[in-house]
């Protein structure tokens, strides 16, 4: 298979894989919404948010960087996947003490605080389960054979629908619920580790050479995703802390699908990544990259109008869905929903403004911005939150998205000379219906 034909069928695998894995989450959400209610359903969302904030400090960059540097080093893989590996685990360590210990004074608004506190605790082995997963997918990003990262998504996904059905059907409440994702991880982990076993060799051996070069690769790039995945969680936790689990169970139904919506924008530019990338020599390429760009803009553009309309009218249907039965609770998801998709529209052109940034090799100043954005997003929230509840954290999720997009535009203008004309997508949509026509 050519290095192009791999690259294709690589990323059909990823979307297909996605679209799976995304249709069992939202199949248990309609589960657990219909058996918890809005409080239960809040306190579940509240744990696993935690954990993903904190497996955000678990990979810190090192799946990124581990990918670069083991796809570039052919001789010294099995070495490079053995100390990336021990990194990360080492980091996994690190970020289930905190959580562990973070679960003692976490500010809690729930009915049953002591069991929260519990199964918070519990998510400590999810951080650690998914980092080492994660760790096993390395080599299968690098080697181009995600189909094997796939099957061990989509286990992991099917398994938590699996196991929290039989949960619901037996009674068994929110702690098993909890423990229904550790267990499905726990099988997801065995099976990318066989096959990433079967893969590669790994040479479990602390280099100090290489290990110093992987943290110093990693620190400003996983200061940026702890950063803006901190950005993206820590309202969740917020409206717990302050207004309770109901408010969370609220706020979760439109943020699941607002999270559901961001991929089509987060597909599109990965797949540009490398090409902006190459052309990331302003002195030779800007005029190219400011045609890449505009085009770029164009469909998002296009994609993001039309998942706004389309959740501003059918918004009380999506909402009724994965409520189900229990949709008399969750009502005000509806309108929540229809302020974030607002957010959602942003959010799409900052994945554009983003991605060039670091496609460019400016990601030290992208840390400030993601810095910036994360204080504003705090402070907004303290203020908003006890006045407005859910409307008030979804409202600052639109505000922070279009102070990004300010920031970064005015960044790109520096480099680019370039401010996207929101009219020339007509062009790019007769270029994407002739086939035979080079859109980038």
């Amino acid at each position: 298979m050519e290095l192009s034909q791999k690259v294709a069928f690589n990323t059909f695998i990823q979307i297909a894989s996605k679209i799976i894995t995304v249709g069992f989450a939202l199949l248990t959400t309609i589960l657990l919404t219909g058996y918890l209610g809005k409080e239960g359903y809040g306190d579940y969302i509240y744990i696993i948010t935690l954990a993903i904030i904190f497996g955000s400090l678990a990979d810190w960059g090192t799946a990124t960087i581990g990918v670069r540097e083991v796809a570039k080093e052919k001789e010294s893989q099995g070495k490079l996947l053995g100390n990336v590996f021990i990194l990360r685990l080492g980091l996994s360590f690190l970020a289930i003490v905190l959580l562990f210990a973070f679960s003692f004074f976490l500010p809690i608004q729930t009915q049953n605080p002591l069991l929260l506190r519990k199964m918070i605790k519990i998510a400590t082995l999810i951080v650690f389960l998914v980092a080492i997963k994660a760790s096993f997918g390395i080599i299968f990003q690098s080697r181009l054979e995600m189909q094997k990262a796939a099957v061990a998504d989509i286990t992991t996904s099917l398994l938590i629908f699996l196991f929290s059905w039989y949960v619901v059907q037996k009674g068994l409440g929110l702690g098993p619920l909890v423990w229904a994702v550790v267990w499905a991880s726990g099988v997801a982990v065995v099976i990318a580790g066989i096959l990433a076993l079967k893969t590669a060799k790994y040479v479990f051996q602390i280099d100090k050479e290489i290990m110093v070069e992987l943290i110093r690769e990693s620190l400003p790039m996983g200061a940026i995703l702890l950063m803006f995945t901190m950005d993206n969680k820590i309202d969740t936790v917020m409206l717990g802390a302050i207004k309770g689990s109901g408010a969370v169970g609220i706020y979760a139904i439109p943020y699941r699908i607002y999270d559901v919506l961001i991929l089509g924008a987060a597909f599109l530019m990965n797949a540009l990544l490398p090409v902006i990338s190459q052309y990331s020599d302003l002195e030779r390429w800007k005029d190219k990259l400011r045609q890449i760009y505009q085009k770029a803009f164009d469909i998002l553009f296009l994609m993001g109008s039309a998942g706004l309309v389309f959740i501003l009218i059918f918004a009380p249907a999506i909402v009724r869905l994965l409520t189900w039965q229990r949709f008399g609770e969750f009502g005000d998801s509806v309108a929540v929903l229809r302020i974030l998709v607002l957010a959602m529209f942003i959010a799409y052109f900052n994945h554009l403004t983003g991605y060039t940034i670091v496609a460019l090799g400016r990601q030290r100043p992208y840390f400030f911005v993601a810095f910036g954005a994360l204080i504003f997003n705090v402070i907004a929230n303290l203020i908003a939150i006890p006045r407005f509840s859910y409307y008030g954290a979804a409202g600052v999720t639109v505000l922070t998205e279009g102070l990004v997009l300010m920031i970064t535009s005015i960044f790109i203008f520096r480099l680019l000379k370039i401010i996207p004309s929101p009219v020339e997508f007509p062009k790019t949509l007769v270029e994407i219906f002739k086939t035979r026509a080079k859109i980038f």
